[in-house]
């Protein structure tokens, strides 16, 4: 997320003069997404939206009906929502908050408390946004920590039960990680760390796969859909990214230490009688068999 990005303003609103009104206040500083209907509203909303201005009353139906729906979704519960109407009666307004209306704005729009409005909750949205990123994101490689992992399987995991689907999860280790602290110095280690993030990054890049660092050098990858041949296959092909990518490091400066990794291969469709720590164990032993085998890009499976 860019915090000097042009904000994303989501007006739904059905009065042509509104909308002019809101283009020239807020149209120069902002990207305006118009919805004139609450159903063509919900066909709009996505994460990229910063701020939703929401008037109350809509050709097919209410305002207070769509903003009761966005406080009751995890996706868009804290995206601030400015109520907009002609109506200065004490029930809209506090009927307005009771249904988790960030702030009440009255027609005709005044430019310079709306702007500052307007401005004061998007920017306090994405520093709030930041943080939560932060709490989700490991330092040193820049891709999820553990919390993110144990959420995104989570999800992932409910999801396919709900499809009837697989998930499949990979678990990397990197081999010998203390000889090469010892030998070349954690900045090195922390070098290699880094590369096998990156490595990880661009092999599990398809939608809905997630990458992780679980702590020290074990990494993990979440693959939605996978049965155990293509979770194996994934799992080799970043095997073979890696070794790739060491060799040419290795031919390139004598510095940058070269490494391998163990890699343990699972997957499951969910069911009423499994849960998700059932599929992390599976994985952890294939591990395990692997860093036994001795590494070297060694990849070991386990069927459930």
């Amino acid at each position: 997320m860019d915090i000097n990005s042009a904000p994303t303003v989501l007006i739904v609103e059905d009065e042509p003069v509104g909308i002019a009104s809101l283009a020239g206040i807020l149209g120069d500083a902002c990207d305006l997404i118009i919805s004139q209907s609450i159903a063509e509203a919900r066909r709009l909303l996505s994460e990229e939206i910063d701020i939703v201005l929401l008037d109350l009353y809509l050709p097919d139906g209410s305002g207070f009906d769509f903003l009761n729906e966005i406080r009751a979704s995890k996706l868009y519960a804290y995206v601030p929502v400015i109520c907009i109407s002609a109506s200065d009666q004490t029930q809209d307004i506090e009927e307005a908050f009771r249904y988790g209306a960030t702030d009440y704005v009255l027609k005709p729009f005044n430019k310079t408390i709306l702007s500052a409005k307007v401005s004061t909750f998007i920017d306090l949205k994405r520093k709030t946004d930041m943080l939560a990123e932060a709490a989700l994101t490991d330092p040193l490689t820049g891709i999820g920590n553990r919390r993110l992992f144990n959420q995104q399987l989570d999800l992932e995991w409910r999801r396919a039960r709900r499809q009837n689907s697989s998930v499949g999860l990979v678990l990397v280790d990197l081999d010998h990680f203390k000889t090469i602290n010892d030998q070349h110095g954690h900045a090195q280690g922390d070098s290699c760390l880094q590369k096998l993030a990156k490595i990880m990054n661009s092999s599990f890049a398809r939608a809905g796969e997630v990458v992780a660092r679980l702590g020290g050098d074990e990494f993990a990858a979440i693959i939605p859909g996978a049965d155990l041949p293509c979770t194996i296959a994934a799992a080799n092909q970043m095997a073979k990214a890696i070794h790739a990518e060491c060799q040419s490091a290795e031919h390139a400066t004598k510095n940058s230490p070269t490494f391998t990794v163990s890699v343990g291969c699972a997957a499951t469709q969910p069911s009423s009688l499994s849960n998700a720590a059932e599929l992390t164990e599976a994985a952890d032993k294939s591990l395990y068999e692997a860093k036994e085998d001795g590494g070297r890009d060694c990849v070991r499976p386990l069927l459930l």
